[in-house]
């Protein structure tokens, strides 16, 4: 099932109890106005609060031309446009993890300071077309921005502590639902054979 950004606030609007749709997401109702100011800002915070699978990305890092700020790191890379938060890093070839820093240079430049040569990236990447996102994420979205807005659209602050909640309680489930995709352990006939003999 897809979902389109103009469901995401209808259902953010019923979440909050607000019973008349909006006709579409860009329309000049002042709710949809409201519900468009905060909507990147919500969805990057939820992509950056959950490693969500649909939005997990690997990139091999560019250096930066400077010299590293830290000494005890080694190497300097861009930090890649598209990531909202980075997860994790590790040599190119080979699977430990490499411990990194997040820091920005004099000038502004955002870059990750690590010792691994030919660096890989696991980061959470900005998805910005509603087609590609998980019913789970698209759910906790909703709950989220209601939280955000639930005073002005409904002047009640007690509705957004509850939406809060409830995006809260949407996170843990969504954690348990990631576990089931992909394997960590790759198990052969041969030691399940050795275990049992």
């Amino acid at each position: 099932m897809t979902i389109s950004k103009a469901q995401i606030f209808n259902i953010t609007l019923n979440i909050l109890g607000v019973s008349t749709p909006l006709e579409n997401a860009n329309c000049t109702d002042n709710r949809a106005i409201l519900l468009n100011n905060y909507y990147e800002l919500a969805r990057d915070f939820v992509l950056k609060d959950f490693d969500w699978n649909f939005a997990s990305a690997y990139k091999t890092l560019s250096l930066f031309e400077q010299d590293t700020p830290i000494k005890q790191f080694s190497c300097c890379y861009r930090y890649p446009n598209d990531c909202i938060c980075a997860r994790e890093v590790f040599k190119n070839n080979d699977s430990k993890l490499q411990k990194f820093v997040i820091t920005s240079m004099d000038n502004g430049d955002k870059v990750i300071l690590t010792n691994a040569q030919n660096a890989v990236l696991r980061y959470t990447r900005r998805v910005e077309k509603e087609v590609f996102f998980s019913c789970e994420f698209s759910m906790a979205l909703s709950y989220y921005l209601a939280s955000l807005t639930s005073s002005v659209l409904t002047g009640s602050l007690q509705k957004g502590e509850m939406a809060y909640e409830k995006y809260q309680k949407l996170l843990r489930h969504s954690k348990a639902l990631n576990a089931q995709e992909g394997i960590d352990v790759i198990y052969d006939d041969n030691t399940y054979l050795e275990a049992r003999g």
